[in-house]
């Protein structure tokens, strides 16, 4: 196997997004190959859990994208995207925007994989509630994570806004405006723009 760090990554993953987003910035050099990850059982052998984003380095499996992210980091000859200041805060942004995600992919999955008298619309309000709710919290802790330099927690909120506005609707952005227009301008750089969720295979 080459050196050279391989992705395993889905088309439309908010999770995979935020570690392709997190190389474009550090300039780290890597292979992206984009699966089908419900026909992929040579995954299993790498990740168990069958999940992407998988990172494959020579002999080396890293799982999860909050840990791909920060093996990135930690061979960039960048600076750091994980600020020393407030590192338990960025963490904490970045678990809420881990749940904005799981919620929205779970929201899709069950709306778009089962039928539609088999879906639990309890489930779908729930992740729909905890969504809107998680980001109400970060409209409001603005002035502390937006700064002039790129963060680790700041790429992780515009995946999940920018994925929930894919998924589920745009319209969290009519009670808060501050996140609103700041997504509006991160998505403009090319790092957002040139990782653009595809089309996403069938579920299976």
């Amino acid at each position: 196997m080459t050196d050279i760090p391989l992705l395993y990554n889905g088309p439309t993953s908010p999770f995979g997004r935020k570690c392709k987003v997190s190389a474009l910035v550090l300039d780290i050099a890597h292979k992206e190959e984009k699966i089908n990850i419900y026909k992929s059982r040579f995954l299993d052998e790498f990740n168990p859990l069958r999940q992407v984003p998988t990172l494959i380095v020579g002999d080396k499996t890293i799982t999860d994208s909050d840990n791909i992210c920060l093996y990135f980091d930690s061979i960039s000859k960048k600076d750091s995207i994980y600020p020393k200041d407030r590192y338990w805060e960025c963490m904490t942004m970045i678990s809420v925007s881990n749940g904005i995600m799981e919620n929205a992919v779970n929201r899709y999955i069950e709306m778009s994989a089962i039928p539609e008298l088999e879906q639990r619309q309890k489930s779908i309000e729930r992740f729909e509630k905890k969504i809107l709710r998680s980001i109400d919290w970060i409209e409001r802790k603005y002035d502390e994570f937006v700064t002039d330099n790129l963060t680790i927690d700041q790429i992780s909120v515009a995946c999940a806004l920018d994925y929930t506005s894919f998924r589920f609707t745009d319209a969290w952005g009519d009670n808060n405006i501050k996140l609103k227009t700041w997504l509006e301008n991160i998505t403009k750089n090319d790092f957002m723009k040139s990782t653009l969720p595809g089309e996403s295979f069938k579920y299976e």
